[in-house]
């Protein structure tokens, strides 16, 4: 039997802060333990909490570490991926205590500025339904106002070091797996407390290794159990020595925080220098990258998987972990063995937003099939406001989903001074990249629904499945008085396809490769009104117009991707929507790259019509564009101080070109050509 010291356990309080505080601080000051605490306000806790406190944002710093006892304050906020940081951390015989708000039905959850396109923290009554049913299901009691009679004894009683051996059976056993495999990639998945780091530390014994991660203070448990010597290196400071010729093996821990394009190019740079490959990760919880370290980034390569199930810094069976676990709802959705092949019966829905257990369906089932889905999500679509929430069923068996927002209908002022760049608020995420990006203010003047995610289980893909659902959105949309219907994907040959078999129109690319993923984003509109049709037909020319020149800086199929009319030509005129642009880049701040067409156009404009002598008016613009956007090289050869130096001096160019325009015919000769 083991010790029953070695249990984690949860203790939840509930009431004012201040009060919690210090009724715990007595306990905390005679019982020896880390406790670390997370809290919003670190300025109201005690003097024997004050050595360990951290923000939920800083929570971060804890990956790698083991603590002995936790206090987690959510009485302002509850940040699920601070809590499971912090959950992970905890050793055997560990307490943690949770603070709740004195009342959860009227908490305004500060957490929600995170992820609800709103300025004010909003009530959460989802959320606390969960966290509530999760409690119940653990027979964890929430004691409101004061300490239970018996918590100094059972604290103290925690407190006992627990002489529990660790079971390494298992980490053994699977060190000689990895020792003997010969693939160029192994992967080793387990979730938190199993030993992965250290039996990554205990491989580079045998193995001349180097190491890597999202930081060094997160190898702590590796170095514990590494070779003395085992070389460290930043991700990005690798990639830049392009050679790794003192190694036999790559060794990356806590590879699901690192974002995907990193660590593809780690990837290719191993594989380049025949260094193999150990990826340590976790796939549940909190990581930058969630489920897409295994749906993206390793689909189709020559890996081998281990995975470990045994815990070591805590007790098989731990009730922590299992209540973390439901709360978070880690894991995913069991495949179903017999899918239903009569289709006939499918039924298109929406879901009702205090549905909590068809909610926490649909994130399993978001989870499964979208390789960004974190525990934000699971906040967003269990409270956020503005989300609808889609499903398909059959014999009320989920078996895809979707979340749209409503987007646009912005005042004016606020939609001048978003294209100007001065503003920026929470949501209408294409709403107002349109008129930001592409110019068209009208974009964010119209009615419309966005369609945030889509995802169908794998049993039923294929069966156009979640092409009824998209026009069953549509369909809604319409009967709401829309104008368009959009969607803001990464870039893939398959992602594009689908879209514009739902009907859906190209109409503005971006200029650079999300960090995440590395792929592009692209955004695409489906008109349903008139006014809706002439907005995408005025965005889907300006695409095609531009693309001539956008082709230079970014890297997409645009041939593939626009069917070109043969009017190529028109892009190189400027116009008198290129004036509105270049004015907006020189005065405002409209960026660079969106101006990057006109800018183009107007320096070819220059060259055509100005004497040779007049050539060098736009010295620093010649140069950028002519070196295809190389900012470092012009930001060099100017000796610039920087990016935003290089950016001035481009639109002074621009500043006083259209000045000395003003005057003359040169603006009456191109808005008359336009007319």
């Amino acid at each position: 039997m083991h010790n029953p010291n070695s249990t984690r356990m949860l203790w939840v309080l509930q009431g004012e802060s201040t009060q919690l505080f210090e009724q715990l601080s007595s306990i905390l000051e005679q019982n020896v333990g880390d406790w670390v605490t997370v809290t919003y306000q670190p300025d109201y806790l005690p003097s024997s909490l004050i050595a360990n406190v951290l923000k939920p944002h800083q929570t971060k710093q804890l990956l790698g570490q083991q603590y002995r006892h936790a206090l987690f304050d959510a009485t302002v906020g509850f940040n699920l991926d601070a809590f499971a940081m912090l959950v992970g951390t905890l050793v055997k015989g560990s307490m943690l205590v949770l603070l709740l708000p004195k009342n959860l039905s009227t908490w305004y959850d500060q957490d929600s500025l995170r992820w609800n396109e709103s300025q004010n923290p909003i009530t959460v009554p989802n959320f606390v339904a969960h966290l509530i049913q999760t409690l119940a299901e653990f027979g964890v009691s929430i004691n409101s106002t004061s300490l239970p009679k018996n918590a100094i004894s059972v604290t103290s009683s925690l407190l006992v070091m627990s002489d529990d051996p660790c079971d390494l059976a298992e980490q053994q056993a699977t060190l000689k797996q990895l020792l003997n495999s010969n693939k160029p990639i192994n992967v080793l998945v387990a979730k938190r407390g199993r030993g992965k780091s250290a039996l990554a530390g205990m491989f580079s014994h045998y193995q001349r290794s180097i190491v890597t991660a999202p930081n060094k203070s997160a190898l702590t448990t590796f170095f514990a159990f590494a070779k003395p010597d085992t070389p460290f290196f930043a991700p990005d400071e690798l990639i830049l020595q392009s050679k790794i010729d003192f190694a036999d093996y790559l060794i990356i821990d806590e590879a699901a925080m690192i974002p995907l394009p990193m660590l593809e190019k780690l990837l290719q740079l191993a594989i380049a220098n025949n260094c193999r490959i150990l990826l340590t990760t976790t796939v549940d919880g909190y990581e930058g990258t969630g489920q897409g370290f295994l749906l993206k980034l390793l689909s189709g390569k020559a890996c081998q998987y281990f995975h470990l199930h045994t815990p070591i810094r805590w007790q098989a069976g731990d009730m922590l972990e299992q209540f973390s676990d439901r709360l978070l709802l880690n894991g995913l959705l069991i495949q179903d063995d017999n899918p239903i092949t009569g289709l006939s019966s499918i039924q298109y829905s929406t879901v009702e937003r205090n549905d909590v257990d068809s909610l926490r369906s649909i994130f399993y089932l978001l989870k499964m099939a979208h390789y960004q889905t974190t525990l934000i999500d699971l906040r967003r679509l269990f409270d956020a406001q503005n989300l609808s929430v889609w499903q398909a069923t059959i014999d009320n068996k989920q078996i895809a989903a979707a979340l749209t927002l409503t987007e646009g209908n912005l005042p004016d002022n606020l939609i001048t001074q978003v294209w100007q760049g001065t503003r920026r608020p929470k949501g209408n995420l294409v709403a107002q990249s349109l008129v930001a990006h592409a110019g068209e203010r009208l974009a964010a003047k119209l009615r419309s629904v966005r369609v945030n995610r889509i995802a169908v289980m794998e049993d039923y893909r294929r069966q156009h499945i979640a092409k009824q659902l998209v026009q069953t959105i549509c369909d809604h949309a319409k009967v709401q008085n829309k104008d368009f219907v959009s969607v803001s994907f990464a870039y893939s040959s398959s992602n594009y396809q689908f879209w514009t078999a739902c009907g859906f129109v190209l109409v503005h690319v971006s200029s650079h490769k999300q960090a995440s993923s590395g792929s592009y984003s692209v955004m695409a509109l489906k008109p349903i009104t008139r006014s809706g049709e002439l907005l995408t037909h005025k965005l889907k020319q300006k695409l095609q117009r531009n693309a001539y020149w956008l082709k230079d800086i970014i890297d997409l199929p645009f041939n593939d991707m626009i069917i070109s009319d043969g009017g190529w030509l028109l892009s190189l005129d400027l116009d008198v929507n290129d004036l509105d642009e270049l004015t907006g880049f020189a005065h405002y701040h409209r960026p660079f790259e969106a101006s990057y067409a006109a800018l183009c156009r107007l320096n070819r404009y220059i060259q055509i019509h100005q004497q040779s002598s007049q050539v060098s008016s736009f010295p620093v613009l010649s140069a950028l564009l002519k070196s295809k956007n190389n900012q470092p090289l012009v930001i060099d050869s100017y000796q610039l101080a920087g990016k935003n130096a290089l950016m001035q001096a481009v639109k002074h160019e621009v500043k006083t070109w259209l000045a000395k325009q003003a005057s003359n015919a040169i603006f009456s000769e191109i808005v008359s050509k336009d007319s």
